[in-house]
């Protein structure tokens, strides 16, 4: 007979709540939404609902594969560690602990055992050389929480189901949800603010799916959104100052947080005016917006990846941060909350050191990491630097760097090490680069708790899976993995991690004669479950014997408005610090970019664009999701006359010395002087048959990449707001 199990999807942030049917066989014949889940309450989109299409792509990585010549011969993972081990071992004899590097990808952050074992494993083997995704997409957001907070994963969560006002700048949550906030169903919990009478505001340069579907739409020109936000703390915390009916008493904030004069000063040139300039938003809509952001109680403002990936990505979120603070709108009701997780999240990450910044730089450019990690587009030159301690050997795990880092240099890079294993899938574009594949059990394949979202739950709640089926083939948990490469590349049984330990003592219970092994391990096997049970334990909220009965999800108390400012901010004095002395600094930049001449004639700012269906590069190739035949460049009919382009043309796109050719659909849902290209397209690694069947081009070799196109303040990759050049293709 067949059975059933409920589990979370781990795709995006929403984490929806799932029910897999799998057959005697342990096929995955069926993947629908969990109506019983406490927050999704049957929702889930169609890559959720098509994972059993992943699990069983034959596509996939099935066993361990080494390069041979020009192509891949299948081994044994002995083999696969012996080798990886030896070659490790002997680079860093020769070249130092910091010949080796890490880049981990988008899935690994909804992965608690991928998160800490890979982290582990570099840590146990010396090296500080860890690169990862989130400085393509929010590296600005957790740069400005840790100066603000004290620590890279405090973002107050707008308290959806309350609010009488939400603005949202560069989201689109009809197609990919929201950001950095567990909210599944995000479209109609924006539906919902309307439908009680409140108001849903979408700044876009794009007329998107969401606001076609809900609230109003103000277009604004790419990467001006910190240009709009000053405008906006202008009106209210100056031009309003002298009205004692509008003035904005600034005691409460005084109470929790320091520098709040000089947030205030930040923004005194910033006039309306100015900004509409900037902007193409007119000064008056700016006022009316400010001024509706404080006189409604219950409000909040938002931003996401299109702003996080701009060129002011940092000062938008400081600004967004700093208004909803100074307007009495974070930690209330109807404002934005800091969720309290099933133990307290942000002791632990004060506790491990998370808002360190440590002394590590890269070799150049000397870049501090972020949320623990390098900004990867300074990967490339780590790898080329001649330099004694230049990175040699690259781990790649649940990511594809060479497809998704803007430039179009870091696959060349890659030929250059001495050493590439990628943990992941499917052989990708990244992979087709590797010396060594390992196959990744997917999250059908592995107990979790996505602990990185914890914080960040309006609806509060926890929910632990169990595997829903065994790997298949010869695919391994990465928990697995990790540990067994720390102890074939040499890493000490006690050092800077104890990461070494459970593998050890796990191999010993494997080995033991007799069939003891096996008797002993229920009892004595030490898993990755173990360190969430003993955070549960110190939480005291939930157990993992809930956790068991309840696989649904077990719902958690409500957080109380006026729990986190002045009781719970993680920096050394309580205080937030309201202007944190790099955001302060950057400001000429933003200035000058006010002033600065019209864009070269004949370009467009290109700006990105996510589909419903498919997500970055690496759900392209699932047989059981119809993908779009391409990504299509969206273009202003004005703009399409002055080219000459008709729908449906295709069109040459050049920019940063390289060039794509896509369709064209022209549309008025999109500004004149933009174009609008979906990513994760143009695959070619030779291991993705369907996804490489399809049309499409990889918008970011055309993004100018490397250390002159990152965001000065945090170090993110500037993907928004580039100029290109448009022609007709032919």
């Amino acid at each position: 007979m067949s059975r059933t199990q409920r589990t979370m999807c781990r795709i995006c942030e929403a984490l929806c709540g799932l029910e897999v049917t799998v057959a005697d066989d342990g096929a995955v014949t069926d993947v629908r939404p969990d109506r019983q889940h406490p927050v999704s309450k049957g929702y889930a989109c169609v890559k959720g609902t098509s994972l059993g299409g992943l699990h069983h792509d034959p596509d996939r990585l099935d066993r361990p594969m080494k390069r041979v010549g020009d192509g891949y011969q299948p081994i044994t993972w002995d083999q696969a560690l012996a080798e990886i081990g030896a070659r490790v071992r002997d680079l860093r004899t020769r070249h130092g602990d910091r010949c080796v590097g890490l880049y981990t990808g988008n899935p690994t952050f909804f992965s608690f055992q991928a998160i800490v074992w890979s982290s582990a494993f570099l840590d146990a083997l010396g090296s500080p050389n860890h690169f990862a995704s989130h400085s393509i997409d929010v590296n600005t957001k957790f740069f400005v929480a840790q100066r603000m907070y004290g620590v890279p994963t405090v973002h107050p969560v707008p308290d959806l189901d309350h609010l009488d006002l939400l603005i949202v700048l560069g989201s689109n949550p009809a197609v990919s949800q929201m950001s950095v906030i567990n909210a599944p169903d995000a479209l109609g919990r924006l539906r919902a603010i309307e439908s009680r009478g409140g108001r849903v505001v979408l700044v876009d340069p794009r007329r998107t799916e969401t606001a076609a579907k809900v609230g109003e739409h103000v277009p604004i020109r790419p990467g001006t959104d910190a240009h709009l936000l000053a405008a906006v703390a202008h009106v209210v915390l100056h031009e309003d100052a002298h009205d004692p009916d509008r003035r904005i008493d600034l005691a409460p904030a005084r109470a929790v947080a320091r520098n709040v004069d000089a947030f205030v000063g930040a923004v005194a040139d910033w006039t309306p005016e100015r900004a509409a300039a900037v902007t193409g938003i007119d000064a008056d809509r700016i006022r009316a917006l400010a001024r509706s952001f404080r006189d409604t109680e219950r409000a909040a403002l938002y931003c996401s990846t299109g702003v996080n990936m701009g060129p002011f990505g940092s000062l938008a979120s400081w600004l967004i941060q700093g208004l909803n603070l100074v307007c009495g709108k974070t930690d209330r009701v109807g404002g934005l909350l800091v969720p309290f997780g099933p133990f307290d999240v942000l002791a632990l990450a004060r506790l491990i050191g998370a808002g360190e910044e440590g002394p590590e730089r890269t070799l150049v450019g000397g870049w501090p990491k972020v949320a623990g990690a390098f900004p990867v587009g300074a990967l490339a030159d780590e790898i080329g630097v001649d330099h004694p301690e230049r990175i040699r050997a690259l781990f790649v795990s649940a990511g594809n760097p060479a497809h998704s880092v803007p430039g179009g240099d870091l696959g060349p890079a890659l030929d250059g090490l001495d050493l590439l294993v990628s943990i992941d899938l499917y052989r990708n574009e990244t992979g087709a680069h590797a010396d060594y594949l390992l196959p990744a059990a997917d999250m059908l394949e592995r107990s979790d708790y996505p602990v990185s979202w914890a914080n960040l739950q309006p609806d509060p709640h926890v929910q632990w899976t169990p595997a829903v089926v065994p790997p298949r083939a010869e695919r391994r948990v990465e928990w697995q993995i990790w540990e067994d490469l720390a102890v074939a590349c040499g890493a000490p049984a006690l050092g800077a991690t104890v990461l070494n330990l459970p593998a050890r003592w796990n191999r010993v219970l494997d080995r033991l004669p007799g069939g003891v092994g096996g008797a002993v391990a229920g009892r004595a096997r030490i898993t990755p479950d173990l360190p969430l049970a003993a955070l549960l334990r110190w939480g005291r909220r939930t157990t993992m014997g809930e956790l068991r009965a309840h696989p649904e999800g077990v719902p958690l108390p409500p957080t109380e408005p006026g729990s986190f400012l002045g009781v719970r901010v993680p920096t050394a004095d309580g205080l937030v610090d309201l202007a944190p002395r790099e955001l302060l600094l950057d400001l000429p930049r933003l200035a000058a970019a006010a002033g600065e001449a019209a864009a070269p004639e004949g370009t467009l700012a290109l700006i990105g664009r996510r589909q419903r269906r498919s997500h970055n590069s690496w759900m392209h190739n699932n047989p059981d999701i119809g993908q779009p035949d391409g990504n299509p460049a969206l273009v202003h009919p004005d703009d399409a006359a002055a080219l000459g382009l008709a729908d449906g043309d295709r069109v040459r796109i050049e920019g940063n010395g390289q060039a794509i050719e896509v369709p064209v659909a022209v549309t008025t849902d999109i500004a004149p002087g933009v174009v609008s290209v979906p990513h994760g397209w143009g695959h070619g690694g030779g291991g993705l048959a369907r996804a490489e069947g399809l049309a499409g081009a990889n918008v970011n070799t055309v993004i100018a990449g490397g250390q002159a196109h990152m965001e000065p303040v945090s170090g993110q990759s500037i993907m928004v707001a580039q100029r290109v050049t448009v022609v007709a293709a032919g």
